[in-house]
């Protein structure tokens, strides 16, 4: 890719965030670590959800059940967790089991059944989040102690940083080696960008768009995790909206709605970039009405753009 197509796909993004920044850049004791490292753990959660999106987005998919994923694996991790008092270290791991076996009842409507992944995972978003209630009985689960340890962390420049931020940048950083570094990640690509292409050259597409949703399950399994250690408590309620939100990072990060294109570096840039411009509302003093007016015109901003570089980039 030259370097013409280069600036006019990723040029206008990052001069747009560049932007973005302004007001921050602005605000007194805003770039600070104490501020810093609250945005890094308040992204973590929708961030842990953007990776697993990116990865069904990139694949040419949509799933719009993540956040009723999260609150039933929540729940049933809770209860494994107080009523059972099963150990946080197997809990743990069979949160993201629980989670990437919802993911895959997704894709296996999508890839071998052929519904489509909106109507899909609609109808499984009111699944998970009526079988989250029946579970609960309508009741949350309190007192959910056993993931404590994630929410506290190392010290760094005066400010305690918890573990569920660096566990975000640990899952960007891995999703991202296997989105640009391995034969699954470029086959991701291949089945979103043309899936008839993919499958002439003997790509299993059916498998690879199964396995992007099983992927969406994991991350959704791993932040239910990470929102226990945080408000230790599981309600049936857990998690509305976070699918949007982890789509909206992917938005204004670039990952292209239509399939094949994009990167989780920014799916993770964009999820950090929409956590300061909240935290930034909230320091200076505005409503909390104004998050999501100001949000919301964002991402409307940057998929503009995104169309208008990409319309460009091919018309070079």
């Amino acid at each position: 890719m030259n370097r013409r197509v280069l600036l006019l796909e990723h040029g206008p993004k990052v001069a747009l965030a560049l932007v973005a920044l302004v007001p921050m850049v602005t605000t007194p004791n805003f770039f600070t670590a104490g501020t810093l490292g609250t945005i890094l753990a308040l992204a973590s959660i929708v961030g842990v959800l953007a990776a697993g999106q990116t990865f069904v987005l990139i694949g040419g998919g949509f799933d719009l059940s993540q956040g009723a994923m999260l609150a039933l694996t929540a729940a049933v991790t809770a209860w494994l967790a107080t009523a059972l008092e099963v150990n946080p270290w197997l809990a743990a791991p069979l949160a993201l089991a629980i989670g990437a076996v919802l993911g895959w009842v997704n894709g296996v409507c999508v890839a071998w059944i052929g519904t489509n992944p909106f109507v899909t995972t609609l109808s499984t978003m009111l699944i998970y989040r009526g079988a989250a209630f029946v579970f609960l009985a309508g009741q949350p689960i309190r007192a959910v102690d056993s993931f404590d340890a994630l929410s506290r962390g190392p010290t760094l420049l005066g400010t305690m940083v918890p573990t569920r931020g660096f566990i975000f940048l640990g899952v960007a950083v891995i999703a991202w080696i296997i989105l640009r570094q391995t034969l699954f990640g470029q086959y991701v690509y291949a089945v979103g960008g043309n899936p008839d292409a993919a499958r002439l050259a003997g790509v299993r597409t059916k498998r690879i768009r199964a396995a992007t949703f099983a992927a969406s399950g994991l991350s959704a399994g791993l932040a239910a995790v990470l929102l226990l250690s945080w408000v230790r408590v599981a309600k049936p309620e857990t998690g509305v909206g976070y699918e949007l939100d982890s789509i909206a990072a992917c938005v204004v990060g670039g990952v292209s709605l239509q399939g094949g294109s994009g990167s989780m570096l920014g799916a993770a840039v964009g999820c950090l970039l929409l956590q300061s411009l909240g935290t930034w509302i909230t320091m200076s003093g505005f409503p909390d009405e104004y998050r999501s007016l100001v949000t919301g015109g964002v991402i409307l901003v940057f998929a503009a753009v995104d169309a208008f570089a990409r319309r460009h980039t091919r018309r070079s």
